[in-house]
């Protein structure tokens, strides 16, 4: 298949097949071949409506993210693990990260992430109407609580202009609650959420 055929039909880089992603699966860490369970729960069900018109299927959409990644099998199994850790594991609560992940999905406009966060969202339970802030925080964000709002918004800066952050922008952090551990797990999420927004985007996913 041309390079050419490739950007028309899918991504801009053809994705390794379900078969050859599970393969490389097989000696992944634990985290990553857990992540991929989740996956399989998820990326079936995206929002029919906002699959984009080169493919057929939410399912194939959804799987040609981790089709294209596992072009790289290593990175593939860090990076898959990396963000099953990250949105698991913590103080902070699934859902939360997953309203920081869209919002981030949101503003940089990568329609795969978009899905992925709000899917993932609803099989937590997470109230559709708070979780709709994220597709428009600016306007919106005040339907959150103070301490959320503040998080979310030091979270953005963290990915969007990281030299900007000062001191006392981590202190106001620490007097809405937040202990320095939820700070670096406020940001590790937001990076990694911008991290697999870019990919999508460079790859037209």
């Amino acid at each position: 298949m041309s390079s050419e055929s490739v950007d028309e039909l899918g991504p801009r880089v053809e994705p390794e097949s379900p078969k050859t992603v599970q393969q490389i699966l097989e000696d992944a860490p634990e985290a990553a071949q857990a992540n991929m369970e989740r996956a399989e729960s998820i990326l079936g069900k995206l929002d029919q409506d906002a699959v984009p018109d080169k493919y057929d299927t939410e399912a194939e959409w959804g799987f040609s993210f981790t089709g294209v990644l596992a072009r790289h099998p290593e990175t593939f199994k860090i990076w898959w693990a990396e963000e099953g850790q990250v949105f698991e594991h913590g103080s902070l609560s699934r859902g939360f990260k997953e309203l920081l992940g869209a919002v981030v999905a949101h503003e940089r406009g990568a329609a795969i992430c978009i899905a992925w966060h709000t899917t993932s969202a609803a099989i937590e339970d997470i109230d559709p109407e708070r979780f709709a802030v994220a597709s428009d925080f600016d306007e919106q964000k005040d339907k959150l609580p103070d301490h959320e709002r503040a998080a979310i918004e030091f979270a953005r800066m963290s990915v969007e202009s990281p030299g900007a952050v000062s001191d006392n922008d981590v202190q106001q952090l620490r007097e809405h609650g937040y202990d320095d551990s939820e700070i670096v797990e406020l940001t590790t999420t937001a990076c990694t959420a911008a991290k697999f927004a870019n990919f999508a985007l460079t790859f037209d996913i």
